[in-house]
C-alpha cells in the first residue's frame, strides 16, 4: 500500500508540473462554472492568488462575463471550444486578449467532471492586424491620391501627343511619328 501512495504521489507532481509548465493561463471549471484548479500563468494574468481564484465564478475575470459563461457552456455542450475570443482583466486595469481553447474531461467511467481550458495571449497578434488594417487603409488613400494626381498629367501629355499627330504629320519623319504613338500608347496605358 505505502508503494501504491508513493507511484501516485508522483503522478500527481509530474501532472502538476506538466501544467505549471505551461506558459499559457490554464483552467480547470466545474458543471457549475467554478474554477476548481489554476497554473501559475493564470494567476499573473489575473492578478488574484490561486486561492481567491479557486471556488469562484470563471466569468467574472473577463471583460465580457456574459461571453466568458457562453463560452465554457458551448464547451461543456460540443465537448470542445477553439479560439474562442476574450478579453481577462487583470486587477491592476490590464486587458488581456485571448483565445480560449477548451474540452471536457471525465472520470473512467466516461462521466464529464468538467472542462479544462487554455488561454493563448494574442494581444500582439491583434495589435499588430489593427495596424496593418490601419496601413492597409492608408495605402488606399494613398494609391487612389497618386491615381487622381496622375491622371491629369497624363491627359495633358495624351492630348498635346495627339495634337502633334494630327498638326504636324506631315513635318514629322517616321521616327518622330513612331515615338509619338509610342507616347500616346504608353500614357493610355498608365491612365488604365
Amino acid at each position: 500500500a505505502a508503494r501504491d501512495v508513493t507511484e501516485t504521489k508522483k503522478t500527481s507532481q509530474y501532472a502538476r508540473s506538466l501544467i505549471e509548465a505551461s506558459l499559457d493561463p490554464l483552467v480547470t471549471i466545474s458543471p457549475e462554472g467554478k474554477i476548481t484548479d489554476v497554473n501559475e500563468a493564470t494567476i499573473k494574468v489575473t492578478g488574484l492568488p490561486r486561492e481567491k481564484l479557486i471556488g469562484t465564478d470563471f466569468s467574472i475575470y473577463f471583460t465580457e462575463p456574459h461571453k466568458a459563461r457562453a463560452g465554457y457552456e458551448e464547451a461543456f455542450q460540443k465537448e470542445f471550444v477553439k479560439d474562442y475570443p476574450l478579453t481577462i482583466h487583470h486587477q491592476n486595469g490590464k486587458l488581456t486578449d485571448v483565445l480560449y481553447n477548451a474540452s471536457v474531461y471525465k472520470d473512467k467511467d466516461g462521466n464529464v467532471l468538467g472542462v479544462f481550458a487554455a488561454a493563448r495571449d494574442y494581444s500582439r497578434v491583434k495589435q499588430t492586424t489593427e495596424q496593418l488594417e490601419s496601413s492597409n487603409q492608408e495605402l488606399d488613400a494613398f494609391t487612389y491620391s497618386v491615381a487622381h494626381d496622375l491622371k491629369s498629367p497624363l491627359r495633358a501629355i495624351d492630348g498635346f501627343t495627339n495634337i502633334l499627330q494630327q498638326d504636324y504629320q506631315e513635318k514629322l519623319d517616321e521616327e518622330g511619328k513612331r515615338l509619338i504613338s509610342t507616347i500616346c500608347n504608353n500614357t493610355k496605358k498608365m491612365g488604365k
